[in-house]
């Protein structure tokens, strides 16, 4: 029999968890240890390199000695133990940051109760979806693959090495290879099995919009209703030219996908797996597409995208600089800043309200970007949760730094839905 153990996200367990068995108490601490978060995260398009480089882990063990929960909702299987993670947000609320900051379509019943498994699979389907339909825009995933051919003439390339030892057995044939593009290779096969695990899941007529219904019918008369799910190995040997490069995040998506890497998958008793949605990654995202609404046309440039960076330090003998600095959002021009906006999926609230952490970050920020004529102000932008309340921090605001003309710092809280969050952007920066 199958045993849950459910947390929320920035929070502990709930319900009848919370008073974890010492036998749950083992399986977190050894699931813990070897848990790559990312391994299992839905692949969402716009996905922050700084969260590659800066890996959080999924539970962590509190100096009193209990379990809280990272920015991460999901669910995942270790043996007959599952791990769920649901949104301290309703369901509703996750949904509307997918649609508005996604521009996905994830349809009602994902967002109704006890449906996370639901809620994730639309949202990896829905990811899945566009991702493909962007990606065959010049064509279908045609990738050169080398075929060897022995016989009495050459056909593409001779190859000296695999015709001597026929040689030596007298033989008259030579051995050649050529490289034709087809359609049969590993990006198509992982392509294909990750729909049919799709499938399963939606369980719903029209999911793949009709770009992805007309493409696949195309790609299984290639490779078969059933092809063998290529290994990881195959799938990044593969070379991509231009056309064929947009396939390359595609290919990437669908294996996980096809290696059933989802709230239905079965994991052994010494391996994990499951899937997991990064919800700060998606509140930083729906904060974006709030604020481009609220600016109404005026510069505001993603900061992680930026196609130009500023770096902390820059050495003395002009070798590289050291650290770069990735803001979130920048509103104004980029070398000279009106704000700097980052934003943080956490709690703000006292009586330790904004992490050291991120108060060194945002001075960073501040630092990097002032000057004599350029004082930028910097916020922290948190989700409005239901049970916070306003902390000093938020209530004490604006500070000042600690020298002349560096800014300022805020630290406020924004609604969670995408009227309100729109409004509270109006109103701080005084868009008319």
């Amino acid at each position: 029999m199958t045993h849950r153990i459910v947390f929320q996200d920035l929070g502990g367990p709930v319900g009848g968890n919370r008073n974890l068995r010492r036998k749950d108490e083992i399986w977190l601490s050894d699931l813990a240890s070897e848990l790559d978060a990312h391994s299992l995260a839905v692949p969402i398009k716009g996905s922050f390199s700084k969260y590659e480089i800066e890996p959080e882990p999924v539970l962590t063990r509190q100096p009193d000695g209990s379990w809280r929960a990272g920015r991460f909702i999901g669910e995942i299987r270790r043996g007959d133990t599952i791990l769920e993670i649901q949104p301290r947000l309703s369901f509703p609320v996750i949904a509307e940051w997918a649609s508005a900051a996604l521009n996905l379509r994830i349809v009602s019943r994902a967002a109704g109760r006890n449906s996370i498994a639901f809620l994730i699979a639309e949202l990896q389907a829905a990811t899945w979806r566009r991702a493909l339909a962007d990606a065959s825009r010049h064509g279908m995933p045609a990738i050169r693959s080398s075929q060897r051919h022995e016989g009495p003439t050459v056909r593409g390339r001779f190859d000296l090495a695999a015709t001597l030892p026929l040689r030596m057995k007298r033989s008259p044939n030579l051995v050649s290879v050529t490289q034709p593009k087809v359609v049969d290779n590993p990006v198509t096969r992982a392509i294909v099995l990750a729909d049919r695990v799709l499938n399963s899941r939606i369980q719903r007529t029209g999911w793949r919009g009709p770009r992805v219904e007309e493409l696949i019918p195309h790609l299984r008369s290639q490779t078969g209703t059933r092809p063998v799910l290529p290994t990881r190995r195959e799938l990044r040997s593969v070379r991509y030219t231009p056309i064929t490069q947009p396939y390359r995040a595609v290919a990437e998506m669908s294996w996980m996908i096809a290696k059933n890497r989802g709230p239905h998958g079965d994991g052994s008793s010494d391996t994990y797996d499951g899937v997991l949605l990064d919800i700060a990654e998606l509140w930083e995202l729906f904060l974006l597409h709030c604020i481009r609404i609220a600016a109404d046309g005026r510069t505001v440039t993603h900061g992680t995208r930026a196609e130009t960076t500023s770096h902390l330090l820059h050495s003395t003998s002009g070798e590289r600089p050291m650290g770069r600095l990735l803001p979130d959002f920048i509103v104004g021009e980029t070398a000279q800043p009106d704000a700097i906006i980052d934003a943080k999926y956490k709690r703000l609230t006292d009586p330790f309200p904004v992490q050291r952490e991120d108060l060194y970050q945002l001075t960073s920020y501040l630092a990097a970007h002032s000057g004599s004529q350029v004082r930028p102000r910097g916020i922290l932008a948190y989700p409005f949760l239901p049970d916070s309340l306003v902390s000093s921090a938020e209530s004490g605001g604006p500070w000042s730094l600690q020298w002349g003309g560096g800014g300022t710092a805020e630290f406020l809280r924004f609604p969670t839905d995408q009227a309100g969050c729109v409004a509270k952007f109006v109103e701080v920066f005084d868009f008319q």
